[in-house]
């Protein structure tokens, strides 16, 4: 819209005259008169609104595909024959990607490890996980299965008196032995929910985080050469509870353990000429024997069986007890398996 200096000679003092509701046409230079339509479009894009009057920003968009599944595609054009025939240069491409993946430049994406959002408190339970393998591993202490006090219908025995429960109820919550009141119902159905469930599991959690454990390890030393064998009486857990062990070395020693006493061997016999090559204990009696190189068995306390042979510096290889009756099994180098009643 052009006036005299090429600006809009519209005003309202104006607007009635006609020579001041024109604008210049660029092409052929002639003065257009505007109509009202029109001086009002302009009017409202100077102010920055829409120049449609009816036009609604707001309204709702109309998509253009349908939600609906159609049977028809919405262009049917058939496809190309280039599209069917590999250009030039996808062949080049595909040449690089084969030439990369021969050179081991491309390597197949490896498959992301499932890393575990929270601690799995319980991971170590189980003896097929990785945690659950571990040499050092320490489990923790068990729950205690409920017993009869835990019943809902516990016997009257287990049920406390009104003097009891006021003793019990003056008590400090951490010396109160059971930490509960037996209660006793008519049904499973009638029981409640428990009071004290979440503030007893927080108390097992916190118990099994701030608990710690650690695995003691005890060396005996008492050879000075490879130890070959190791036999424990299983007569009782001695070794758990600290008893008696023997063991014996190439050095021709028999080491026997008391661990009630020390770490240090309580007996060094020296019975053998040669490498001991196994020990062990009779189940029923108190008699243990010890198989060597120099082809002799020793029962202590009792006598040296002399049977096998020595063959290419070997002798007594292994040794057993019969667990019931008091025979010796002994294996030798000899290619002999020898019973001594």
């Amino acid at each position: 819209m052009r006036g005299y200096p090429g600006k809009a000679r519209i005003s309202q003092e104006h607007a009635d005259i006609p020579g001041m509701r024109t604008v210049q046409d660029g092409q052929t230079g002639a003065e257009v008169p505007l109509s009202e339509e029109q001086l009002e479009l302009i009017r409202r894009l100077q102010r920055g609104n829409f120049g449609d009057v009816g036009f609604d920003p707001y309204e709702p968009a109309v998509d253009f595909f349908s939600h609906e599944v159609r049977i028809h595609p919405v262009t049917n054009r058939p496809a190309d024959k280039r599209s069917f025939i590999p250009s030039l240069v996808e062949k080049e491409k595909v040449s690089k990607l084969v030439h990369a993946i021969k050179m081991g430049w491309i390597q197949p994406r490896k498959p992301k490890e499932n890393v575990p959002t929270f601690y799995d408190l319980w991971a170590r339970e189980d003896p097929n996980s990785v945690l659950g393998r571990h040499k050092m591993h320490v489990p923790a202490p068990k729950i205690p299965l409920p017993g009869h006090a835990e019943s809902y219908n516990p016997p009257p025995e287990f049920l406390l008196s009104p003097e009891e429960q006021l003793a019990w109820e003056q008590q400090d919550p951490a010396e109160r032995r059971p930490s509960f009141i037996p209660r006793k119902f008519r049904s499973l159905r009638a029981v409640p929910a428990y009071s004290r469930f979440i503030h007893e599991r927080f108390e097992r959690c916190l118990d099994l985080y701030l608990c710690p454990r650690q695995r003691r390890m005890r060396i005996y030393r008492g050879h000075s050469s490879l130890v070959r064998t190791l036999s424990v009486s299983p007569s009782g857990q001695w070794l758990v509870s600290g008893d008696n062990v023997i063991c014996g070395s190439y050095d021709s020693k028999l080491a026997w353990f008391d661990l009630d006493l020390s770490t240090r061997p309580y007996r060094l016999l020296r019975h053998h000429g040669r490498a001991v090559r196994a020990v062990a204990f009779h189940r029923r009696f108190p008699l243990f024997a010890s198989g060597s190189d120099d082809g002799s068995v020793i029962v202590c306390h009792g006598m040296v069986l002399r049977g096998h042979a020595a063959r290419l510096q070997l002798g007594v290889l292994d040794v057993a007890f019969h667990p019931q009756q008091p025979w010796l099994f002994s294996a030798g180098a000899d290619g002999t398996l020898r019973l001594y009643a």
